[in-house]
């Protein structure tokens, strides 16, 4: 079934976001005909909550891998059985969640994590790693949120701002819906706070209007190329005056999925994402994915 060597990889851990974002992972998996890497990463507590051994014995180590082990089986079985053929392989991994996911992720189509819950076995909050498994990802990362529920019609919204952060963004959405036969919305936000309010009137050289069809033009010229190489693809161009994170926001509450760029920096050094996909990650109805410019592949 796979494709060649393509894979998507999921973290998982023991909790019900974490199960949600598994089956959403292997859904996509399936539609995209390759193979899915479930991986469990692990480190010792900084306080052990296993009172016969030491924090840092090896002892105490092997035991969480073997309940992390034990919790892959559970996963993978439950993933067979709603996509019986689907290649599936799992791993335990003893590292800190975003450097494991970020070393497994090395020429993948795409990572993905679940938000909206805390595990049980670490006591991680879920949306903090999510943030930070998408700052350093070297693949695209979707952020399934708990209670996302998979939904399976609407469009695949993609937030385009007018630079090249935005092309590779432009190019998933549009693999995305040809792979769920969805439109692409193609939305881009924009706003001009010289032409705003009271400015307008002190400042009467400012059109606007030219203002507004410039913008027309740049979202026009993103979507073209892409338009050709997917002609089977609806798309629908939305040009919005206002702030972006609301308006997409918005447009995300009957999509099947929302994609956006990111201007943060990548790797460790700098792990930040642009202030809208980070908003949009904590705050969207739909999974999120976050693709930085040239993604390593």
């Amino acid at each position: 079934m796979s494709s060649s060597n393509e894979f998507i990889v999921v973290g998982v851990d023991d909790s019900d976001a974490a199960t949600e974002a598994a089956r959403w992972a292997a859904q996509e998996a399936s539609r995209r005909k390759c193979e899915l890497r479930v991986i469990h990463a692990f480190t010792l507590p900084a306080v052990a909550g296993y009172p016969d051994y030491s924090s840092g014995s090896v002892e105490l180590q092997e035991v969480m891998r073997a309940d992390g082990e034990k919790m892959l089986g559970r996963i993978a079985a439950d993933l067979r059985r709603r996509h019986p053929g689907l290649p599936i392989t799992t791993r335990a991994v003893y590292e800190r969640v975003p450097v494991a996911l970020r070393s497994e992720s090395v020429g993948a189509r795409l990572t993905v994590v679940g938000s909206g819950g805390v595990s049980r076995l670490s006591g991680a909050f879920l949306g903090s790693t999510a943030l930070a498994v998408a700052s350093t990802g070297p693949a695209p990362v979707a952020v399934v949120h708990l209670g996302d529920r998979g939904r399976t019609t609407g469009p695949v919204v993609v937030g385009i701002d007018g630079t090249a952060t935005s092309e590779a963004a432009i190019a998933f959405a549009f693999q995305a819906a040809q792979v769920r036969g969805a439109e692409v919305m193609a939305v881009h936000v924009w706003s001009d706070l010289v032409v705003s309010g009271s400015h307008r009137l002190q400042n009467p050289l400012i059109d606007p209007e030219r203002i507004r069809q410039q913008e027309r033009e740049v979202l026009a010229e993103r979507i073209a190329g892409w338009a050709d190489k997917y002609p089977d693809v609806p798309v629908r161009q939305i040009l919005v005056e206002g702030r972006a994170v609301p308006c997409l926001l918005g447009y995300a509450e009957q999509a099947q999925l929302l994609v956006v760029g990111s201007h943060g920096r990548g790797g460790f050094a700098g792990m930040l994402l642009g202030s809208t996909s980070h908003a949009l990650i904590i705050h969207s109805a739909a999974p999120v994915v976050v693709v930085r410019p040239d993604p390593v592949r």
